[in-house]
């Protein structure tokens, strides 16, 4: 069986990400974290660039999702880490919404889209 790695992906259906929560989802050898806050879909790789935690379970505010294990932000548009500039960015995807549905576009593996 063929699975879709790359390309838009149909990832949840709107209902699935509540509010100002974020969801962890396995594409591939990928976890892409997607968030719903302040109404708006965002996408990154679900892996802070410090110590490989994951980003779902971290509080959104202001445009940020917050690693758990250690504080660094992460914008939700870019995936700068806004509380030290000169961390390394966690790649952020293209994310579109069709009825109920949320897509999220992946590049081929091995690359991120900023």
């Amino acid at each position: 069986m063929n699975v879709q790695t790359s390309g838009t992906i149909r990832l949840a259906s709107i209902d699935d990400i509540p509010e100002g929560q974020g969801r962890e989802f396995h594409v591939g050898d990928r976890y892409i974290a997607l968030f719903r806050h302040q109404g708006q879909f965002y996408a990154m790789e679900d892996v802070c660039p410090h110590a490989g935690a994951p980003l779902t379970n971290g509080p959104l505010s202001r445009g940020t999702v917050t690693c758990m294990l250690h504080g660094w932000r992460f914008n939700l548009h870019n995936g700068v880490c806004v509380n030290l500039p000169n961390a390394p960015a966690v790649p952020t995807f293209p994310v579109t919404v069709h009825g109920y549905d949320v897509y999220v576009t992946l590049p081929p593996n091995d690359t991120g889209a900023q």
